[in-house]
């Protein structure tokens, strides 16, 4: 009787010591995961010297690079996750030879897909103030999981200007929160 007690409190104490190491598997797994926000500006420089008083489509492309951020560059092999929240952006140094000019039917687009980011119907060029552009939340998504696995993509600005010739910046920012592994 005595050995099947002792035979039993080992069974015991062994499946407890299991389901204790298998929970606290499951309790320390992202435990080491560092979470960050970074805001990672695309500057596009806009100069389109053709006189045209009618609508002209515009198409610029530029590359998005995460590492230009210290933060992901510490982190850039180790990222898991990156969420995009919101894109703002801020217009600059503009010149338009005395008209003003709109830029209508406006999108930031994934270059490798064609998946628009984000859009803004009318932006009027004169305005120096930082605003937000219209989230496509699956382009979102796309740009987040292209951006944790390269580290970098090309963006697409598109769009009507009203009339030209014109100049300007748009500086877009991308905020993003970043999720990456701090110990391996």
């Amino acid at each position: 009787m005595r050995i099947l007690s002792i035979a039993l409190r080992t069974v015991t104490v062994v499946c407890f010591a299991f389901m204790m190491s298998s929970a606290s598997c499951d309790l320390l797994n992202g435990a080491d995961d560092v979470t960050f926000e970074a805001k990672l500006p695309l500057e596009f420089v806009i100069n389109e010297k053709a006189i045209s008083s009618t609508p002209k489509q515009y198409t610029y492309s530029k590359t998005l690079d995460a590492t230009q951020n210290a933060d992901v560059l510490k982190y850039k092999d180790k990222i898991k996750k990156i969420t995009v929240n919101k894109i703002s952006y801020v217009i600059s140094g503009y010149a338009a030879g005395g008209a003003t000019v709109l830029f209508t039917k406006g999108k930031l687009v994934v270059a490798s897909s064609g998946k628009t980011i984000a859009e803004a119907a009318s932006v009027d060029l004169l305005s120096t103030a930082e605003a937000d552009l219209t989230a496509d939340l699956a382009g979102f998504n796309e740009l987040g999981e292209l951006l944790k696995d390269d580290k970098s993509e090309t963006v697409n600005l598109v769009g009507t200007f009203s009339s030209t010739p014109v100049a300007f910046t748009v500086t877009a920012y991308f905020q993003t929160t970043i999720t990456a592994s701090a110990l391996k």
